[in-house]
């Protein structure tokens, strides 16, 4: 097999030198520097393994360049949040993992020849066609933030790698010669149209659904609407976090878990710092941001505050609003240059303006490590939550196991009343029946929890559970009735069937309203005579296809794209229905489908659909590993997301 990909090299050369031209983009572009607190840790597992914090800030990194890229000065930290950078930088660390793991499992690896081939045809490193020398090379990398070279060859050769799974991937896929012609005509027949639309909002009064009508569009849809297998249980829930303040942790038990904690809390040499950062910018020297943090170090020297001072104007959204600080980082967790202005210095201590890839900064050492385990003192407090949690899980545990007896020991079997009763008795427990569901739903004071369906799912009625954990604590539940799948009544789903059968109403008056005007229109009547009476603007929509159905102000409209894609220039279409109401449109343009140019193209088109359909395969094979394996995030990544810990907890993907 690996002859086979590395003969066929040069047959992806081209979508191989994308994803490298993408990298080298990226990773020769200063875009700030890192927050560093969690840096080293476990921000995630796959299987058994681990995604690092440094991982994660890399990609947040790489993202956060790309989309300053595309938005220029309108990017902003508050852009940043409402994109989740945070939260697809974490995944796509996590889809890598997945991806490194699958060339594992298949025996796939990257030689030393194919990537030195690959940095020797890297165009940043060449000049007039020739490698630019050892020394060039390094000083490069340096200025790009690799602490040494082995940093960038391993991420070449990782990125190589994903090439290699992504070829395998597509060695799979196979192209009819009708698949090629229609995805070429997706690419090439377009269509231009002058449209009016009527919106259905106008006929909210005469769509009021009548009951015969709900009851004779849900008999006519009964699959659509059809229930699935669904499961009735009453449970009892203990909740963990009631039972807080029954744990008290003594110092002792603190100091003997701190004796026995291993390396848990061994660090090496450690600094903490905030940093005010001038981003590197078009049109700007580095001398004038040099200049302008040189006022802003003279402010501090005046008695300003740094971390205030941080928050008024430096450019590092990842930290500015916490006055700069960046935690505690190692060495090799920054770039060079700052690393060592940040270790030489002494605490209190502000230096700069220091130069990087990503700007000018001003630099405040507030604390310091030596190598060696942190300070009993230190930890305390971490140790006394990780104990507490410890704890509380097994007292909720415990509670559960207790109730599940006392419920399978009852006289004449375990009730609901039993089981109410039992949490009026306990303020730490909670009585649920909540109502039926199915294996992939969410469940009433609980959402989702999948060990908890699937245990629903295996009761016969009247059986009582085994304790099964939740992200909530411990729960023990009484089978009550298993429910078939069968056709939905309307009082199951008449809010559903209430809102389809109305919007149906309202679409069928909007193009009911617009017949009229398609005749006027067919009789000589202007589209724009015709909307100034309809009291609506005539819209323009350019150079869309059939393809997906989606029409610049329309939204998807299939029948109206395929309509177009039939019609010459100056012939009208429509009515038809649209998801904000009906539409009629005249087209304005027409680009064909040209047999003799297709035959040119056909070759790249067909290559073009294989990256399509392998890019498909790749990410249904990501998925299905992420399933197989799991994933679990840690408290830290659910916190900085802002997911509460039962709304995914341990769950993957």
């Amino acid at each position: 097999m690996l002859k086979a990909l590395r003969d066929n090299v040069r047959h992806f050369h081209w979508v191989l030198w994308l994803v490298i031209a993408a990298f080298i983009a990226i990773a020769f572009v200063g875009i700030g520097v890192p927050q560093s607190g969690e840096l080293g840790g476990a921000a995630a597992t796959v299987g058994d393994a681990k995604v690092t914090f440094r991982d994660v800030e890399n990609s947040y990194r790489n993202l956060e360049t790309r989309y300053r890229q595309m938005f220029g000065e309108q990017w902003s930290s508050e852009m940043a949040d409402q994109f989740g950078i945070y939260r697809q930088a974490v995944e796509q660390v996590i889809n890598q993992k997945v991806l490194l793991l699958e060339a594992e499992r298949l025996g796939l690896a990257v030689s030393d020849e194919e990537l030195r081939e690959a940095i020797l045809e890297v165009p940043a490193f060449q000049e007039n066609g020739r490698f630019i020398g050892q020394e060039r090379y390094l000083v490069m990398l340096q200025r790009a933030g690799y602490g040494t070279t082995d940093d960038f060859e391993t991420q070449m050769r990782q990125d190589l790698l994903f090439q290699k799974v992504f070829q395998v991937i597509g060695q799979t896929v196979y192209l009819s010669e009708a698949e090629v012609e229609q995805a070429y005509r997706d690419q090439v027949e377009k269509a231009s149209i002058r449209y009016l639309q009527v919106p259905s909002a106008r006929f909210a009064d005469q769509a009021q659904a009548s009951e015969e009508e709900l009851t004779t569009y849900l008999a006519e849809n009964a699959e659509e609407y059809r229930l699935p297998e669904q499961r009735e249980v009453a449970y009892l829930l203990v909740d963990r976090n009631l039972l807080r303040n029954q744990v008290e942790i003594d110092d002792a038990e603190l100091q003997a878990a701190y004796d026995d904690s291993g390396d848990q809390f061994e660090n090496e040499e450690q600094v903490q710092a905030r940093h005010i950062l001038l981003r590197s910018k078009e049109g700007t020297t580095a001398e004038e941001l040099r200049g302008q943090l040189e006022a802003v170090r003279a402010r501090i020297e005046g008695g300003e505050d740094f971390g205030a001072l941080a928050q008024e104007v430096s450019e590092d959204p990842s930290n500015a609003s916490r006055g700069g600080d960046l935690g505690f980082f190692g060495r090799g967790q920054m770039v060079g240059e700052f690393e060592q202005a940040a270790f030489n210095a002494e605490v209190g201590e502000v230096v700069g303006p220091i130069e990087t890839q990503f700007g000018q900064h001003l630099i405040q050492v507030t604390g310091k490590r030596p190598a060696g385990k942190q300070p009993f003192e230190e930890v305390r407090e971490q140790l006394r939550f990780q104990l507490a949690q410890e704890r509380v899980g097994d007292l909720a545990r415990d509670r559960v196991i207790a109730l599940a007896t006392e419920l399978g020991n009852a006289d004449g079997g375990a009730s609901a009343e039993a089981m109410r009763a039992a949490a009026e008795a306990d303020p730490s427990v909670f009585f649920y029946e909540p109502p039926p569901f199915g294996a992939g739903d969410a469940v009433a004071g609980l959402g989702r929890a999948p060990d908890f369906t699937e245990a629903a799912f295996e009761l016969e009625a009247g059986d009582v559970s085994s304790p099964v954990e939740v992200p909530r604590g411990w729960a023990v539940m009484l089978g009550e009735q298993a429910l078939p799948s069968r056709e939905a009544t309307l009082e199951d789903v008449e809010p559903q069937v209430r809102r389809a059968v109305e919007t149906e109403k309202r679409q069928q008056a909007a193009v009911a309203a617009l017949e009229e005007a398609r005749q006027r229109l067919d009789s000589g009547t202007g589209l724009d005579e015709v909307a100034g009476e309809l009291g609506l603007t005539v819209e323009q929509a350019d150079d869309f296809s059939a393809a997906g159905g989606s029409i610049p102000g329309l939204g998807v409209a299939p029948q109206v794209a395929r309509a177009a894609m039939d019609l010459d220039e100056g012939q009208f279409g429509g009515p038809f229905a649209t998801p904000a109401g009906a539409v009629v449109f005249e087209v304005t343009s027409r680009q064909r489908f040209d047999r003799d140019q297709f035959e040119s193209a056909k070759e790249q088109t067909r290559q073009q659909l294989t990256q399509q359909r392998a890019g498909v395969m790749q990410s249904a094979l990501i998925q299905q590993r992420r399933d197989e394996l799991g994933v679990e995030y840690s408290r830290q990544v659910l916190d900085q997301i802002g997911i509460d810990a039962g709304e995914e907890g341990a769950a993957g993907g």
